[in-house]
């Protein structure tokens, strides 16, 4: 059996949008640390309650573009290798309760796959918010504890063991 179904998806093509003569449209965008919003802090037409970041923007505004925009706002993301997962939060059109869907992962000053990821392409709707979870890129150290990759001074640190494995 052959099968005659075409895509939408590899047929259909973003067309370019003139940033000039389009009106931008207020868009939400909702942050947190290491974690999203849950889904229950936008029912019932609540929204959470800090961390919120209202910007003006279009359909063809790339997820790389948001993360800059989260980063004007949030000086401690800027390290390198801090991660941004991005989620729409729209309502559901047959109950009144909301969903949340992954839409990409942007990383600080890396080049990814979900960076030129458009909102359109996401099938954004007006209306929707987009929920952000932000990780911090690590630190070097491993919360002050100490240092336990070998250096170029010596063997690693000791950390205790059975008996018979101390010097």
């Amino acid at each position: 059996m052959v099968s005659h179904a075409i895509s939408e998806v590899a047929t259909k093509k973003d067309k370019s949008l003139d940033r000039e003569k389009v009106c931008p449209f207020l868009l939400r965008i909702f942050c947190t640390n290491m974690r999203h919003n849950s889904v229950h802090d936008y029912s019932k037409g609540s929204t959470p309650t800090n961390n919120e970041l209202q910007v003006y923007t279009w359909f063809d505004c790339s997820l790389k573009e948001l993360k800059d925009l989260v980063l004007n706002v949030d000086q401690r993301a800027s390290k390198e290798g801090t991660i941004f997962d991005f989620s729409i939060v729209s309502p559901d059109r047959f109950t009144s309760r909301m969903n949340m869907r992954n839409i990409g992962v942007v990383v600080h000053k890396q080049e990814g796959l979900d960076d030129k990821k458009t909102l359109q392409s996401t099938k954004f709707e007006i209306g929707d918010y987009i929920d952000v979870a932000i990780t911090y890129a690590r630190q070097n150290d491993f919360g002050g504890r100490g240092d336990f990759r070998r250096s170029d001074n010596g063997p690693r640190r000791q950390f205790g063991g059975p008996r018979r494995y101390r010097n």
